[in-house]
């Protein structure tokens, strides 16, 4: 599965559902699916007004797709990636009417390759540790747009916002063994501090 996500700052906020409108029509022509394009909620961190993500067969279909979106988006701020989705695990396939989260994050140039791998592997046991999120995928950015270098896409489901906002974010896993990756006081810091955080409504799983 090769996927891209978007996340758009609009120049005009009254062209949210229009432009929503827009990008759904357009990957249905390019054979998108597991589409979801929606406002994003209330605590995302630069998380833009509009989250887009969409799924496809080949990476020549999303690149594609990409080349295509690119002057549709233009003249609003965008952050996003492009890459191949990892099955990395499913505790609820048929989740509906939940919340979607992607963090976009960029690993510093030069890390040695065991802390990149320590890092992930880490990350991919929260789920095993915090049962609030219900699906998940860890991958490694084949391309970016925006303001970072973003190395890696971090998507995870929930069946609603208080899983994400609270079992996530104040596990002792999350802010013991997680967190001193991002933290700039901590040595074995390798996160960028700025950091894509966006999360939207989810009527059916996409992961």
């Amino acid at each position: 599965m090769f996927k891209l996500t978007r996340l758009v700052t609009l120049a005009d906020p009254a062209r949210l559902m229009p432009l929503a409108d827009d990008l759904r029509a357009l990957a249905r022509t390019h054979e998108a699916y597991r589409i979801l394009v929606a406002p994003t909620l209330p605590g995302s961190h630069f998380g833009g007004d509009l989250l887009a993500h969409f799924a496809f067969d080949s990476a020549a279909q999303r690149d594609g797709f990409g080349a295509t979106l690119a002057p549709v988006l233009a003249g609003n701020a965008v952050d996003g990636a492009d890459y191949q989705g990892s099955p990395d695990g499913k505790q609820a396939p048929d989740l509906a009417n939940g919340v979607y989260r992607v963090l976009l994050l960029s690993v510093d140039e030069g890390t040695h390759p065991e802390s990149v791998v320590q890092f992930e592997a880490e990350t991919r046991m929260m789920p095993h540790y915090i049962p609030a999120i219900r699906n998940w995928q860890l991958s490694r950015a084949d391309a970016v747009v925006g303001e970072r270098r973003w190395t890696h896409v971090w998507e995870q489901e929930y069946a609603g916002a208080e899983g994400l906002l609270g079992p996530y974010m104040l596990h002792p896993y999350h802010w013991a063994r997680i967190d001193r990756w991002f933290d700039p006081e901590c040595p074995e810091r390798i996160v960028d501090a700025r950091l894509c955080h966006s999360f939207c409504a989810l009527e059916a799983s996409i992961l």
